[in-house]
């Protein structure tokens, strides 16, 4: 049995189920903690009346009730992304962070800034692909390059989903669920008005429930 304690950061995979770091946190960790975090380097940009975050908030809220289900919970924070995970790593005492690869330039940054600073700490940072089939390298010409037509692309990539296609497996959560950390009484997620938004109904249905209704 390993005996590391992690910590899963969601940021943009808000959901329990078929979550690539989720799965691999609670299959490599003797107890896990998940965190959000209301990243003020991206909200202090916003409008006070915003609705994507009344739609991140309810689906923040039915995150935690799965989690909850599950046995575990979700820690929310408010604050820069950098130095919220880097801290709560920290005052939890975990070995690594676990997270799902984010594309974005801002947030390659934004992970090669934490992940120094973990390591810092002697901890590290983990991530997986999970919001796409394939990612970076895996499907290039035969010379090794990206492809810059559309046509040849798609023909690669559906071959190379043809001879995997384990890569369409989901990643199970339910069965590794033993590994929660287990909910803290104090854990309570904050309002929108205490992050400095208004509060009010969501644009649309919020969480994994919200997406299968809509789906």
């Amino acid at each position: 049995m390993n005996l590391s304690k992690s910590l899963v950061w969601f940021r943009r995979d808000l959901r329990a189920f078929d979550h690539a770091a989720l799965h691999q946190a609670l299959r490599a960790s003797r107890q896990v903690y998940c965190v959000f975090v209301y990243d003020t380097d991206i909200l202090d940009g916003l409008p006070r009346d915003d609705r994507r975050l009344r739609f991140i908030h309810a689906s923040l809220a039915s995150l935690d009730a799965e989690l909850r289900r599950l046995g575990g919970y979700l820690i929310v924070r408010h604050g820069s992304a950098r130095d919220e995970v880097v801290a709560l790593a920290n005052a939890l005492d975990v070995d690594v962070v676990h997270a799902c690869t984010d594309y974005e330039p801002a947030a390659i940054a934004r992970d090669l800034d934490v992940a120094g600073r973990l390591q810092q700490q002697g901890r590290g940072l983990l991530t997986y692909k999970d919001q796409v089939i394939f990612e970076k390298a895996e499907v290039l010409t035969l010379a090794g390059q990206p492809f810059s037509v559309f046509t040849p692309y798609k023909n690669a990539w559906l071959k190379r989903l043809a001879a995997q296609p384990h890569t369409l497996a989901a990643y199970p959560v339910d069965a590794h669920a033993h590994a929660f950390a287990p909910p803290s009484s104090a854990a309570a997620l904050p309002s929108l008005e205490e992050i400095g938004f208004t509060s009010g109904a969501a644009p649309l249905p919020g969480g994994m429930e919200g997406a299968e209704e809509l789906f």
